[in-house]
């Protein structure tokens, strides 16, 4: 990475984008090549190679933010991820690193630690704000775990095909209004097929769901719970919601 940092934003509020352009304009070892309100304006930018660090808002509505970052890790090995949150907490950064993101800074923290965050990132490290302290070392062992308590959940034989799709983009992130204008079915056609694979599962909720692949994610490997491997991942900066009734 060369010493002048350029920076891209992914977050939906204008606000923000217009005060990290004004911030970072009179830091001399970084600027904000681009600004973007949604991932696929992002790829191109990145496709194009003009972004070393991504600074993104992983709450991007409809738009799959984990698979997204899954995608940027495997596929952009060099391009360096950093998390711009709303609500800081240990669970939520430990997801986000999990699914490839190298660093998670709370919008609540002085602008100063996003600063350092970037320059951490750029020089091949990681970051993790004060909230989230201890989630470095948790996550580098959880990572190679992090795909199993997803993939159990999804094998269950009586899933059918449509379950099963709705809950796995359930589980990265997106709402069945989302769900629905993707596949171009109704809301209540996806809000059935959620709540059959919810039962089938012994759940109630989304947040039932977030506390099942929560746990299973930040605990050690070791036997399976009910059929299940200790590991899972799952995004707690997308605002938990009860499943909608049909």
């Amino acid at each position: 990475m060369s010493s002048l940092i350029r920076i891209g934003v992914l977050d939906e509020q204008e606000v923000v984008h217009f005060g990290l352009r004004a911030c970072f304009s009179a830091l001399p070892d970084m600027v904000v090549t681009g600004g973007y309100f949604r991932t696929d304006s992002a790829l191109h930018a990145i496709e194009q190679g003009g972004i070393d660090l991504l600074l993104m808002d992983p709450l991007l509505r409809c738009q799959g933010s984990l698979d997204f970052i899954r995608s940027l890790h495997i596929h952009y090995s060099k391009l360096r991820i950093l998390m711009f949150v709303a609500d800081p907490g240990a669970t939520a950064a430990s997801m986000l690193l999990n699914a490839g993101a190298h660093g998670v800074v709370s919008k609540r923290q002085p602008l100063g630690d996003c600063i350092q965050a970037i320059r951490m990132l750029a020089a091949g490290q990681h970051f993790c704000g004060p909230d989230m302290a201890g989630v470095e070392a948790s996550s580098a062992s959880a990572l190679t775990r992090t795909h199993d308590a997803e993939a159990m959940l999804l094998s269950l034989p009586t899933l059918s095909i449509r379950e099963r799709e709705v809950l796995r983009l359930c589980i990265g992130g997106l709402t069945v209004t989302c769900i629905a204008a993707r596949f171009g079915r109704s809301s209540k056609t996806v809000s059935t097929q959620k709540q059959a694979a919810y039962r089938k599962l012994g759940l109630k909720s989304d947040m039932d769901l977030f506390r099942r692949l929560a746990r299973y994610g930040i605990e050690s490997s070791g036997p399976s719970i009910a059929g299940e491997s200790t590991s899972a991942r799952f995004t707690a900066v997308h605002k938990t919601h009860a499943p909608q009734s049909s």
